[in-house]
C-alpha cells in the first residue's frame, strides 16, 4: 500500500464528514484512511463507523481519550502504507494533495514531502501561506544550512518553515529508523517537538512551493484560538525533551534556539493567560533558571521588546496592566517613548 492518511477524530461533530469527503475524492490510488477516535464523547465514533461502512478503504481505531498525540500514535502503529500523511479533522486536503505529494516522494527518494497550505479565515478570506524556502529538493547540506537555522525556533521569535505535520508527508521508512513518534505527555503543540526531531534526521526533503494544497480552517474553539489550563508546564516540559534530544549534538549548535523555544512559549502563556498570578509563575521560573543573565535580545518588533524588558524586570503588575482587554494606549505610548530612549542600551 502506498499510503495510510491519519485523521485523529474528537470533538468535531460539524466538521467531520467534510474531511473524509475530501480524502475520499483523492485522485491517488492504493491508500487508507485512519480515522481514529480518541474517545470522543459526542456522536463522532458512529459517524466514523458509518463512514467505513461505505467504503473499503477507510479503517476505524476506536481508544479511549489519550490527546491527540495519543492518537496520532495509534494511528502510526496501525499504517500500512509506504508513506505518511497527517490530516486534522476540521481540514480539508485538496483533490490532487496526495497523489502530488507522493510523486514528489517518490521521484526525489525524499524523507519528507511539504507542500504550502491555504488558511481559511473565519470570514472565508483564504489566503496562501508560504515561505521563504525556495522550491524542490534539499539534500543534507541544503538541510542544515536552510532548516536547521530555525528548526526549533527562529532569530524572530517565531517557528520557521517546518511545523506542521499536516502538509508533510513522511516516509514510514523514516519514521521507523528514527522511532519518530508524538509525546503522548504534550497534548498541544506536539507538531513543534515531532518536526523538529523529523527535520533533524531528515536526508532529503522536498518542498512544492506555491501549491496550496491543504485547506486550514481557523474554527472556533480550536487549540491555537484557546487557552489551556496548564499550558506552562507543558511547554516547559516540551522544552526539556527538545533540551534532551538536541542540546549535545555535535553537528550543530541548537542551544540558542532552545532558548528562543522556551522564551516564545513564556510569551505566548502570558498574552493568553493575562493573569498577574500566571504571569508571575513564568518570571519566577525565567529567573530561578538565570534566563536573562547574558541573553541576546532577539530580533523582534518594538512591542514585544517592551514584553521582553518588562518580563527580564518582573513587572508582572505592569504586564497584567498592558495586556489587559482594554489597556491605556497613552501609558504604552510612554512605555515605548521611555524604552526607546533608555532601556535597550542596557539590555
Amino acid at each position: 500500500m502506498d499510503l495510510s492518511i491519519i485523521v485523529p477524530v474528537y470533538k468535531v461533530e460539524p466538521y467531520l464528514r467534510r474531511c473524509v469527503k475530501s480524502l475520499m475524492a483523492q485522485t491517488c490510488e492504493n491508500y487508507e484512511v485512519l480515522l481514529v477516535d480518541d474517545g470522543s464523547p459526542d456522536s463522532c465514533p458512529k459517524i466514523c463507523d458509518e463512514l467505513a461502512a461505505c467504503t473499503d478503504n477507510i479503517r476505524v481505531i476506536h481508544k479511549a481519550n489519550g490527546g491527540l498525540s495519543s492518537a496520532r500514535n495509534a494511528g502510526l502503529f496501525a499504517a500500512r502504507g509506504d508513506y505518511i500523511g497527517f490530516v486534522d479533522s476540521d481540514d480539508v486536503a485538496a483533490p490532487d494533495m496526495f497523489a502530488i505529494m507522493l510523486t514528489a516522494a517518490k521521484t526525489s527518494d525524499a524523507d519528507i514531502v511539504m507542500c504550502d497550505y491555504i488558511r481559511v479565515l473565519r470570514t472565508g478570506r483564504r489566503r496562501l501561506m508560504t515561505t521563504a524556502l525556495r522550491p524542490g529538493l534539499y539534500e543534507k547540506a541544503d538541510i542544515i544550512k536552510y532548516l536547521y537555522p530555525s528548526l526549533i525556533m527562529g532569530e524572530n521569535l517565531d517557528y520557521g518553515p517546518l511545523l506542521s505535520v499536516w502538509h508533510c508527508l513522511y516516509s514510514r521508512k523514516f519514521l521507523n529508523l528514527y522511532h519518530l513518534a508524538f509525546a503522548d505527555d504534550i497534548p498541544w503543540s506536539e507538531d513543534n517537538l515531532f518536526s523538529a526531531m523529523a527535520g533533524y534526521h531528515a536526508k532529503r526533503f522536498f518542498y512544492l512551493k506555491s501549491m496550496g494544497l491543504y485547506n486550514y480552517f481557523q474554527n472556533p474553539g480550536t487549540i491555537t484560538t484557546s487557552c489551556r489550563p496548564g499550558a506552562w508546564n507543558v511547554y516547559k516540559r516540551m522544552n526539556r525533551y527538545l533540551e534532551n534530544y538536541f542540546s549535545f549534538r555535535s553537528d550543530y549548535d541548537f542551544r540558542r534556539q532552545l532558548q528562543l523555544h522556551l522564551l516564545y512559549y513564556a510569551c505566548h502563556v502570558i498574552r493568553m493567560e493575562r493573569q498577574e498570578a500566571c504571569i508571575r509563575n513564568v518570571l519566577k521560573d525565567l529567573h530561578q533558571a538565570h534566563f536573562f543573565d547574558h541573553f541576546r535580545m532577539p530580533d523582534v518588533s518594538l512591542k514585544l521588546k517592551i514584553q521582553l524588558w518588562l518580563m527580564k524586570h518582573q513587572c508582572a503588575r505592569t504586564l497584567t496592566f498592558l495586556l489587559g482587554e482594554s489597556p491605556c494606549r497613552s501609558y504604552l505610548s510612554l512605555c515605548r517613548s521611555i524604552i526607546r530612549k533608555n532601556i535597550f542600551q542596557k539590555c
